[in-house]
């Protein structure tokens, strides 16, 4: 089976790591790292044992009444919210991004966002949250694969904004569970008094150290990824019982179906040994849609001559 449904980068970086000579992991290393990777200072950044991990202490830590998340989003968030007792409220990004949301609610919005990759110019939302006195979330996992500007600048004109990314999709390892909140250096301090020493693994840590050593992985992700991401987009515009895509910045499609429901169409690619996400648990997805993450030349010749073939 040809499968289309990780949400993993294709490619790997350069890593090699003896895992049975793994000392301690300097952290402060890591942490030089990723700020020169970023464009942070080391006092910008606090990392979590996993993404939900960053999630839960984020929200745990602002402590407010209310939530609103953009949708769909990654589902964590969702559970955190509703786990830690907030009142919840989801919009629907595909509507209407500038409904009126409460003062001094907690707001959270992936860019690119998920499922669909798209890449939102944020000022005019920002200028409303912060209008609103919000405390603002920006989910950036997928701001790797692409060259678009990052919410970082923005860090040093408003206090109340957070910066979330989980490290497993862009360096391409689904059981790394490492992820970063970025802020400014007063809240970060804030953040860093609440966390337990010694919580991140070294096994992890040093496969991040040394993702970040291999310079040229991201130029040639990048390229590589959008060459493929457009291909895959040629051979689903050809479909019959595609409707539309959503224009992406990531390495996840989101394709609206015409004529046939999802299941059925997934039956279809199944008989074709192809194998695509079923993502009929995001918020404000129906039966209409399938998604499909970037893959290989060879894999994507597969598809083209399954799709070709329904």
């Amino acid at each position: 089976m040809i499968d289309f449904s990780k949400e993993c980068n294709f490619l790997k970086p350069s890593v090699d790591i003896d895992y049975n000579n793994i000392f301690a992991v300097d952290f402060d290393l890591l942490l030089n790292s990723l700020a020169k990777r970023y464009n942070l200072h080391i006092k910008q950044i606090e990392l979590y044992n996993g993404f939900s991990s960053a999630i839960y202490s984020i929200l745990k830590f602002l402590d407010l009444k209310h939530c609103v998340i953009y949708s769909p989003c990654a589902l964590e968030y969702k559970k955190a919210a509703l786990n830690l007792g907030y009142d919840l409220r989801l919009i629907n990004r595909f509507e209407n991004l500038f409904l009126p949301i409460k003062e001094k609610a907690v707001v959270v919005f992936a860019n690119p966002s998920y499922l669909d990759g798209t890449y939102y110019d944020l000022n005019k939302l920002l200028e409303y949250w912060i209008s609103k006195e919000a405390t603002i979330i920006i989910d950036e996992t997928l701001l790797d694969f692409c060259a678009e500007n990052a919410a970082i600048n923005y860090l040093n004109t408003y206090d109340k904004i957070y910066i979330i990314k989980d490290f497993s999709k862009y360096y391409s390892n689904e059981y790394l569970s490492l992820s970063s909140i970025f802020s400014n250096e007063n809240n970060i301090s804030n953040l860093r008094i609440l966390e337990p020493d010694n919580k991140l693994s070294n096994f992890h840590m040093k496969y991040l150290k040394e993702c970040l050593k291999d310079n040229e992985f991201r130029l040639i992700s990048n390229s590589i990824n959008i060459k493929n991401r457009l291909e895959i987009e040629k051979i689903f515009h050809s479909c019959k019982y595609v409707d539309y895509l959503f224009s992406s910045s990531s390495n996840s499609i989101l394709i609206k179906l015409k004529n046939i429901g999802s299941k059925k169409f997934l039956e279809k690619l199944k008989e074709k040994n192809i194998k695509i996400s079923n993502c009929l648990k995001y918020d404000f997805i129906d039966d209409g849609f399938i998604n499909i993450y970037v893959s290989s030349g060879e894999n994507i010749r597969n598809l083209k001559e399954a799709i070709y073939a329904i």
